[in-house]
């Protein structure tokens, strides 16, 4: 029996160094794109042999010469075998010596020598510069023409992946779309979403398993309504003591709403907004709570966290626009292989954007089509929409 670290199959990101780093690696999109274009670079100093330029000018009386000189060559040819002509076999071994180390730049002893360990990090720096110097803008580039359209934080992701970015990018390739708002929109509210997500999961960590649902709904009336600390609420009433002293008298059962019960809204904006300068070197504008699509962030953090809320009409413009009775399950979110078709994802994204521009025939043309691949391919995704239209 022995471990495979799949953890560490790419090399470290070089734009992220540290321990508190150690998990970001690169995709292995971005390793294939930069191994395609290193060879690229590499293969016309090859073809150039290849290439029958001086033939091409030649005069007649020269050609005599150049067939001694090919039968010459034949003879050299016959008589050592050691002198290897065919370009694949040098393309093979061109991409064969692009190996990434994966341990440099981590806190493992490396073994070889000092020259090939900074042999090994001036490789793996180059990627990241690859990276940020040719494979954000030409993402970015995408974005502008239109050739790219993401409609909402999951196909972002996908299309981030596809391109080999690291979601953790998200805020450097914010900063480059703010002269586009329906973009700026999109990759903000996700990179809140995604901030928020990380402040209640460690709220749900601190809360016994009995105050779940009031400690969600407490952080969703921090997050979309206006929640002011415990002491400004209650400071009118004289009795406050006297409530003081029976809360401490119940100590056990306050212990675990001591987690959330003290949250406010602009505490918690403070938390996402200081994680997502951490993590996502994004500045949230301080609009950003206004400017957000409620709705659409509610349900994007929904299906982050896990969380199932009633089906009702939320007034989410209110002061606490949810109650305890509201939140109800609390779901594992794990990644995990799931099958999918492309041909299938790509109607259905089309299908999305024929949606946006009211071209209802083409969009149930495409949803169409998109069904009955899933349905014909019988994924798993496709019994689970079976599975709940029916129920």
């Amino acid at each position: 029996h022995y471990i495979l670290d799949l953890m560490r199959v790419t090399p470290r990101d070089s734009n992220y160094i540290g321990l508190q780093h150690r998990f970001c690696v690169l995709r292995p999109e971005l390793v294939a794109s930069f191994v395609e274009a290193e060879s690229i670079k590499k293969s016309p100093t090859e073809k150039v042999p290849d290439a029958p330029t001086e033939s091409n000018g030649q005069e007649p009386d020269d050609i005599a010469s150049g067939s001694d000189a090919t039968a010459a060559s034949v003879e050299e040819h016959d008589k050592s075998d050691e002198t290897p002509v065919s370009t694949p076999a040098e393309s093979n071994d061109m991409t064969a010596e692009i190996l990434f180390n994966p341990n440099v730049f981590t806190e493992y002893k490396l073994a070889g020598s000092p020259e090939e360990i900074e042999v090994d990090e001036a490789l793996v720096k180059k990627v990241g510069s690859y990276l940020l110097d040719t494979v954000i803008p030409k993402f970015v580039q995408d974005l502008c023409s239109l050739d790219v359209s993401p409609m909402d934080g999951q196909t972002l992701t996908d299309v981030l992946h596809s391109n080999g970015i690291n979601v953790r990018y998200l805020g450097k390739v914010a900063g480059m779309i703010k002269h586009l708002p329906h973009l700026w929109d999109l990759f903000s509210a996700e990179i809140i979403v995604r901030s928020a997500k990380h402040v209640v999961k460690d709220i749900l960590r601190q809360s016994p398993d009995h105050n779940i649902a009031p400690a969600v709904a407490h952080f969703l009336n921090c997050f979309f309504g206006k929640v002011l600390a415990a002491s400004s609420k209650g400071s009118t009433g004289s009795p406050q003591s006297k409530t003081q002293k029976k809360s401490s008298e119940s100590a056990s059962s306050k212990k675990g709403q001591s987690a959330f019960s003290q949250l406010t809204s602009d505490g918690v904006w403070s938390d996402i907004k200081e994680f997502a300068k951490h993590k996502y070197q994004f500045e949230a504008p301080d609009d950003v709570r206004v400017g957000t699509k409620r709705v659409a962030v509610l349900r994007n953090l929904c299906q982050k966290v896990g969380i199932t809320i009633a089906a009702r009409k939320y007034d989410l413009h209110s002061t606490t626009p949810f109650q305890p009775s509201d939140i109800l399950n609390l779901q594992p979110v794990v990644k995990h292989s799931v099958p999918t078709c492309t041909d299938a994802r790509k109607l259905m994204e089309a299908g999305k954007i024929r949606m946006a521009e009211v071209c209802i025939s083409y969009t149930v043309l495409f949803l169409t089509c998109t069904w009955l691949i899933f349905q014909y391919m019988n994924f798993a995704n496709s019994c689970s929409c079976i599975s709940g239209n029916s129920k």
